[in-house]
């Protein structure tokens, strides 16, 4: 399986998965929240994985954590069309349900989504060699590792916010945390051993 062809494949699925969320929900306004719900959940699996694949690599080589490493690239873009997805569901939800998406909602609560949308577009373009190239391996690298590590914040806070709302939440946010941690041993022990 050529690398593009792995983006296609888990762009294909989420899109499956999505279009059958949407489907089975008994109205509109539900089909809309269920595509949110269930695109927030492959983002954050595509992304998980890409976020740990360099500190499974570097604390736990296996066929697995070399096989994450060498897709990276690929499960981050495929991070960023679910993550698309996700952002159309939105749009269409509040068209249509204005009122049931605004219920405990401030605009300023959208404030790290967004941020998050356009570091992901920066991602995206940089994920790429002419964009790379023009901003440097210093800046791509700058650039790369600050958004990860701004996107799995809004992550985790996303989850752990949802907690009083179902306890289930909290599976996911721990799992971020502890995602993060592990990225933090890694670059901990990757610092020690250049010392």
């Amino acid at each position: 399986m050529t690398r593009w062809t792995l983006f296609g494949a888990l762009s294909v699925l989420v899109a499956v998965i999505t279009a059958i969320s949407y489907g089975v929900a008994p109205d509109p306004v539900q089909s809309l929240q269920s595509a949110v719900r269930v695109t927030a959940r492959t983002s954050f699996l595509l992304f998980l994985a890409a976020f740990v694949a360099s500190s499974m690599m570097e604390l736990a080589p296996s066929t697995l954590s070399r096989a994450l490493m060498r897709e990276r690239r690929y499960l981050g873009l495929s991070f960023a069309f679910s993550h698309f997805l996700h952002a159309v569901a939105l749009i269409a939800y509040v068209r249509i349900a204005p009122e049931a998406f605004w219920v405990g909602r401030t605009p300023a609560t959208n404030i790290p989504g967004s941020i998050g949308y356009v570091l992901i577009l920066l991602l995206v373009i940089t994920s790429f060699k002419g964009a790379a190239r023009l901003i440097g391996p210093d800046g791509w690298k700058r650039l790369h590792s600050i958004g990860v590590w701004v996107i799995a914040v809004i992550f985790a806070a996303s989850w752990l916010s949802r907690i009083p709302h179902h306890a289930a939440y909290a599976v996911p946010g721990i799992v971020m945390i502890g995602a993060m941690v592990l990225r933090g041993v890694a670059r901990y022990r990757r610092r020690v051993g250049e010392a």
